[in-house]
């Protein structure tokens, strides 16, 4: 899924804009075009991500998995990459999952690239239609509320984190078992995960 929206000052936000039109939009240097890119296959993605004469090699990072957090300076943009970690399964035994989400910041666009659903990107997509106010003060200040909020998605891993550890520190004296051991290893590998995703993300 492709979706879009484009805020100018005195105008009515437009949503679903075609991608015909993205080239012409970022022209405009007081607008700003957010085109948010979910689970879509890479040669529908391709083209249109070429309309912004992105570097191919960007382009490539951008449409394959697997890259560490980091930075790329390309001049007009920045191409970012930032590692999430989402609970996908709160109840025992609970589970996580590591997910990519690719970033393109340019003067007036932002443009988002993820294979599955974001809770963070959501909640700003919904807030940014409910309110423009929400996109006047420029990109990097949308960059900047994408990634605090997903920041703060990480909250019902910590607390889930809080109760494995306390559970943990009730069993291992009292009653231990294999279970015990079990969800001790689950907990080592979250946080095991959570370093690697986390350092990486603080020296971008």
């Amino acid at each position: 899924m492709i979706r879009s929206i484009f805020f100018s000052p005195g105008k009515p936000t437009r949503k679903d804009v075609p991608p015909e039109e993205f080239p012409r939009l970022i022209r405009d240097r007081r607008g700003l075009l957010w085109v948010d890119f979910i689970s879509e296959p890479p040669e529908t993605a391709l083209p249109i991500l070429q309309s912004f004469n992105f570097h191919h090699l960007a382009i490539d990072d951008a449409l394959q998995e697997t890259h560490a957090p980091k930075i790329d300076d390309w001049g007009d943009y920045l191409y970012i990459v930032l590692n999430y970690m989402h609970l996908i399964k709160a109840s025992e035994p609970w589970d996580t999952e590591i997910d990519e989400l690719d970033i393109f910041l340019g003067r007036n666009y932002v443009i988002t690239h993820h294979d599955n659903p974001v809770m963070s990107i959501d909640e700003i997509w919904d807030m940014c239609q409910r309110d423009p106010r929400y996109a006047k003060d420029g990109p990097d200040h949308l960059l900047y509320k994408i990634i605090d909020a997903t920041v703060m998605n990480y909250m019902p891993i910590i607390e889930k984190i809080d109760e494995e550890i306390d559970w943990i520190e009730d069993q291992v004296f009292d009653r231990p078992s294999s279970q015990t051991l079990a969800r001790l290893f689950t907990l080592k590998r979250v946080l095991l995960a959570m370093r690697r995703i986390l350092l990486p993300s603080a020296k971008c």
